[in-house]
């Protein structure tokens, strides 16, 4: 049996651990109490505990938005002069609609205000959309202002063709306003314009999407013919044409043809009629017929006019042995 001195000992140690531990508890919570509480804020130079960490920044001004000095219009895309664009007032929408092709640019300028102070504004969001009223397809361009603050929409058709596709045809064209600090973010629905992208780049992006699909057609247009002479100078020039041959028949007539020694024989005929024939057709090809016809015609006849003229050739050689 074990004696009570050691018992009650045993049980004062105990009792004597226990309060030394909730002692070294208590102070340490409060010495990082202590710690934490005094420790300043860098940026704020305020303390990070106690009330110092439950105190809000102050609020962000709040700003009810306007545009002002708004005009757009479409310019040639190598104009470097300052275009003459359309004002517009907001929240008015244009009473006409817009056009532009790939050879020009959309501009458009505006300013940002706030209605009680006049002060310019720079939000955070500030859109340009244009949406096809056709295939409702959304382009979204972002506005930038210069160091001026005033917001510049510059869209240059032929090298942004490609975010419309390509398609041609009538576009909404809105202003996209918002910020934080707004109370009143805007969506301004400006009009409409009409653009007109190249139809080359346009056939070349629907073959890429359907190789199968029919070609744009190939519209060629011939050189105009060139201005004829007056009747009269034609009719003269003929006329100084045919004189030599007029002239051969006269002197024939006047020293006298000698016909007595012309040959009836086939090979005689045939030939004087194709060399006939062939003086016809050169007649024919030159008032109406082209020259593959003339050259079909010819093949035949010359080579009837080469055989017999070697016939009546060889014939008036074996008489004169």
């Amino acid at each position: 049996m074990k004696s009570p001195t050691r018992s009650v000992g045993a049980f004062g140690v105990i009792c004597i651990i226990l309060l030394v531990g909730q002692a070294l508890a208590q102070g340490g919570t409060v010495s990082k109490e202590k710690t934490v509480d005094s420790k300043p804020n860098a940026a704020s130079g305020q303390k990070t505990g106690g009330s110092g960490a439950q105190a809000a920044s102050p609020a962000k001004a709040k700003h009810e938005v306007t545009v002002e000095s708004a005009e757009i219009g479409s310019v040639d895309r190598d104009q470097t002069t300052l275009p003459k664009l359309t004002r517009l007032s907001y929240p008015k929408a244009l009473s006409e609609e817009l056009e532009a092709d790939y050879q020009q640019r959309l501009v458009m300028r505006f300013i940002l205000k706030d209605v009680s102070s006049g002060e310019v504004l720079e939000p955070h969001q500030v859109f340009v959309q244009l949406v096809n009223q056709d295939t409702k397809q959304e382009v979204i361009f972002v506005a930038e202002p210069d160091s001026a603050k005033q917001y510049k929409f510059d869209l240059n058709l032929q090298t942004k063709a490609k975010d419309f596709g390509h398609e041609s045809g009538v576009y909404s064209i809105s202003l996209i306003v918002g910020d934080a600090s707004i109370t009143n973010p805007l969506i301004w629905s400006i009009g409409k314009v009409k653009f007109t992208f190249s139809q080359a780049a346009a056939g070349e992006r629907r073959i890429r999407e359907n190789p199968f699909a029919p070609r744009p057609e190939i519209r060629h247009l011939f050189r105009q013919p060139e201005k004829r002479p007056p009747q009269v100078i034609s009719d003269a020039f003929s006329i100084l044409v045919l004189l030599p041959l007029l002239l051969l028949f006269v002197l024939w007539i006047k020293l006298g043809v000698n016909i007595s020694d012309f040959p009836l024989s086939l090979s005689a005929i045939l030939f004087h009629g194709s060399l006939a024939l062939i003086f016809t057709l050169y007649g024919l090809f030159w008032l109406k017929m082209n020259m593959f016809t003339t050259m079909k015609c010819l093949s035949g006849v010359v080579l009837v006019a080469f055989l017999s003229g070697h016939r009546l050739l060889a014939w008036k050689a074996s008489i004169k042995k």
